[in-house]
């Protein structure tokens, strides 16, 4: 089946004419180095690793038989989209459908040229993954106090819900595997259920999503 590549900047919705031949997308972790004098350098795991890389194609002037019957045949039409959304460090969201690749990112480089003469435009899209820092939350010592101020280490105080403010263009989808690592559909409708949202496709810029613990998201269980 072919996919579609998409990208949507604000409510405006550019989908490739020609399909890239990869659809690429890189998750992983940073590694950390420390140097203990006894022992030597030891790596640990740290922080996850966003997502960089280029997207290559072609925006045709031609009316091939493998083009989007709805693209438009003018290859600066796109150049210009992302151009302008590279100028205003528009924030947009990248979707390759039937992949689980659907992120929010910003356009990071545009390169291209035209080759043989057939007014093709060859490119090379550099985006970058984005991330809400104001969605990051710093917790706190997982400790509890008792009436008289001493400390209370019986058991660990509750983790309240964090809070994620929904933009233009968020998925539940997209807000679990931010928060959980996973974004199928056991995760989005239990999130939908806890928030008291009857379609889980279906959240608009504004709305406060609460993010329980994943213990908590299931019930427990």
């Amino acid at each position: 089946m072919e996919k579609t590549f998409c990208f949507l900047f604000d409510s405006r919705s550019i989908i490739l004419p020609v399909t890239p031949e990869r659809a690429t997308w890189e998750q992983g972790i940073n590694i950390e180095s420390i140097n203990i004098s006894a022992v030597g350098d030891v790596y640990r795991p740290g922080k996850s690793r966003r997502h960089r890389g280029q997207i290559e194609g072609i925006f045709p002037a031609n009316a091939y038989s493998w083009v989007n019957p709805s693209a438009s045949l003018d290859p600066y039409y796109y150049i210009n989209l992302f151009a302008d959304a590279m100028k205003r460090k528009a924030i947009g969201r990248y979707v390759v459908g039937g992949t689980e690749i659907n992120a929010q990112v910003i356009i990071e480089g545009l390169s291209y040229e035209e080759r043989d003469g057939s007014g093709d435009v060859y490119y090379t899209l550099s985006i970058a993954e984005w991330v809400d820092l104001e969605a990051v939350t710093v917790s706190g010592p997982d400790v509890s106090w008792t009436g008289n101020g001493t400390q209370n280490t019986g058991q660990p105080a509750e983790t309240p819900p964090e809070q994620y403010i929904v933009v233009a263009g968020d998925m539940l989808s997209v807000i679990c595997r931010r928060y959980y690592g996973n974004g199928s559909s056991r995760y989005y409708e239990a999130l939908a259920k806890y928030n008291g949202i009857e379609n889980p496709h279906l959240i608009y810029p504004g709305d406060t999503i609460q993010i329980p613990p994943e213990s908590e998201l299931f019930g427990g269980t």
